[in-house]
């Protein structure tokens, strides 16, 4: 029986089925989200007119002037003051609007990118409809003609939905540039402060009347017009990039403002061959740091790319900056993601040694711990809160008691954990009224305690209550003071407290009760925490300290034990579980301490009988030679 015959071979009347060809590539998108550090560089200006205005209009002639000179100086002022008024004005009407540009473009790459997705499962489409046709019999021709043309009807509607996108990219650009031109002269800026009745000293005093709630903190500022949010942004940066409650961006916004300002102002200054003041060059070197701690996911690589096979750019923002608290450690938080709508968020609470000079390496841990923790397809932030005072010690000089301006005597005492907890509480608080989502579906949120961070985390969660969902203990010296006996007194939801050590981490053998102890150790199976396993770490002695150090620093280090782990709770599932400590963490100290007294006297007595034979041997060299000298000078 012959084959039948297929439409590739061709047939005496012309059976024509018309394939749509391959959507076209869809060209990228000239402007990103990137475009935020311009609108940066708006309000940074903005706020140094505001603070000039300010100025001028406070001071006018100085005091002792009189007559003429007083008058005129009055009037040269105030009319410097006006003309500064209009350029702050012009500054705050395209931040605004730079500040709708890029949010509409953070949009429209999202739609960018589910646009990629259909062209590539369309075209796949097209190439499999036309590998069927060459397969197929005349008896198929009406079922291939009707699948064509439902493929050219996705084709059609998807150039539509193509070319909406690049008239939405034009309209946007198109709006920002009618913005720029409305304000681009003096006289045009001066109506616009004209214009402008935003009362900043009143909405000051409200949000100083809210006392601190975040929750009506968050709610009062959502009912602001954009054009109040923005000029309070500007005015008073420093206060609202700090204040709990107000959402994430709006915070990144203005703490970038801040940090710009200082950088630009000190950089100059610096440049200018100006000798900073050791406050100065103190307040520079953290607002570099904080820089720096931006631009961790730009240096360390974005995560693997997304389904669609497209690198997904980090949303990083400035939660905390403020360089100068503390008597000048700083305090600055930066959150790798969105906490305000992460499926999954994080806070990690560092303990002795960090303030805001190294912010960038806990942002580090910090981003490696967002790249494990979206691996699973849901979002998350990841934030590396460096918000309280912790104390300052050196630990690879641990053997030695720190000299002036370190305090060390706050290391072996609790009040700093204390204080540090409330201020803890006081930021989830303010991640949680921020968090967009629906209440019944909040962020899950687990807060990360390491080292002294771990003493600090649980006085936030005993004391006042801390709002997560779960708490992760790491390398503790202990988990809180006389009043935390168990997991249960950390008043965290049943099952929820977690915790992790290094068997070689020698900070976790300093739990204890008692004047010299800072709580129990929470890896302890009595204490009743899910304690979770974590690879050991090196052997290390007292003359090679750095070793132990590493143990306790590397609780997120890539394709460790405790990283994966770590991911897991954050991403609200179980992780794997030990039975915890049965030995005391201050035997395991002793024990330790034993050991190393045998280590070191064994050492020692290998260098002394070493130092012998080596003595000996040259002596016998030294009279052999002798030997032979006197022999060849015998007669």
């Amino acid at each position: 029986m012959d084959r039948p015959q297929r439409l590739s071979d061709g047939w005496p009347v012309m059976t024509v089925i018309m394939v749509p060809a391959h959507v076209a590539a869809i060209d990228e998108l000239e402007a990103t989200s990137a475009a935020t550090t311009v609108t940066s560089s708006l309000r940074s200006t903005a706020t140094s007119m505001s603070d000039v205005s300010e100025w001028m209009t406070a001071h006018g002639a100085p005091a002792d002037w009189t007559g003429d000179a007083s008058e005129a100086a009055d009037h040269a002022m105030t009319r410097m003051a006006t003309q500064t008024d209009g350029v702050r004005a012009a500054f705050t009407r395209v931040a605004v609007a730079c500040d709708t540009y890029v949010t509409r473009i953070v949009e429209l790459t999202a739609t960018r990118v589910e646009l990629v997705g259909r062209r590539n499962t369309l075209n796949g489409e097209i190439d499999a409809l036309t590998t069927k046709i060459e397969q197929s019999t005349a008896d198929d021709i009406a079922s291939l003609q009707g699948q064509a043309e439902t493929l050219q009807g996705k084709v059609d509607r998807l150039v539509d939905d193509i070319t909406k996108l690049w008239d939405d990219v034009e309209s946007a650009e198109d709006t920002l540039i009618t913005a720029f031109q409305a304000v681009d002269s003096v006289t045009e800026g001066q109506d616009a402060a004209d214009r402008d009745t935003t009362d900043i000293a009143a909405l000051r005093a409200e949000l100083t009347r809210l006392g601190g709630d975040p929750e009506a903190i968050n709610d009062w500022w959502n009912e602001l017009t954009p054009a109040e949010r923005e000029a309070l942004k500007i005015a008073d940066p420093d206060l609202i990039g700090n204040t709990n409650g107000i959402p994430t961006g709006d915070r990144d916004d203005a703490n970038r403002t801040s940090l710009e300002r200082d950088l630009d102002d000190l950089q100059a200054k610096q440049d200018a061959g100006e000798d900073l003041s050791k406050e100065e060059q103190k307040l520079l070197d953290r607002a570099k740091a904080a820089q720096e701690s931006l631009d961790v996911p730009a240096a360390e690589g974005l995560p693997d790319a997304n389904r669609d096979g497209i690198p997904d750019a980090v949303d990083v923002n400035l939660l905390v900056y403020q360089p100068g608290a503390f008597g000048g450690d700083g305090a600055v938080a930066v959150s790798y993601g969105d906490p305000d709508t992460a499926d999954n968020t994080a806070v990690i609470v560092p303990g002795i040694t960090n303030d805001g000079s190294n912010i960038a390496g806990q942002g580090k841990d910090a981003y490696t711990l967002y790249k494990e923790a979206i691996a699973n397809g849901e979002s998350a932030a990841t934030i590396a809160w460096m918000g309280y005072d912790a104390p300052s010690w050196n630990p690879e000089n641990a053997l030695d008691w720190p000299g002036d301006g370190l305090d060390m005597g706050s290391v072996i005492n609790e009040g700093k954990a204390e204080a540090g907890g409330a201020l803890l509480a006081d930021f989830v608080d303010g991640l949680r009224a921020s968090d967009q989502r629906p209440e019944s579906s909040d962020s899950n949120l687990t807060v990360i305690g390491h080292s002294y961070g771990s003493t600090t985390a649980a006085h936030a969660a005993h004391d006042h209550g801390l709002d997560a969902d779960a708490l992760t203990l790491i390398g503790s010296p202990g988990a809180g003071g006389d009043s935390v006996n168990s997991a249960s007194d950390l008043g965290m939801p049943q099952g929820k407290v977690y915790a992790g050590a290094a068997d070689n981490d020698f900070v976790s053998w300093l739990g204890r009760d008692g004047d010299l102890g800072m709580g129990k150790d929470p890896t302890q199976a009595d204490f009743g925490a899910n304690v979770f396993p974590v690879d050991p770490g090196e052997e290390f002695h007292a003359d090679s300290l750095n070793k132990g150090i590493e143990n306790h620093t590397s609780y997120f280090d890539p394709h460790s034990q405790s990283l994966s782990n770590i991911t897991d709770i954050v991403q609200g599932d179980e992780p794997d579980l030990t039975g915890g400590r049965t030995q005391d963490a201050n035997d395991m100290a002793l024990d330790w301490a034993k050991d190393e007294v045998v280590h070191q006297v064994e050492k020692e007595f290998d260098t002394t009988v070493q130092e012998a034979k080596d003595t000996y041997n040259d002596g016998k060299d030294w009279v052999e030679d002798r030997v032979d000298d006197f022999t060849d000078l015998w007669p």
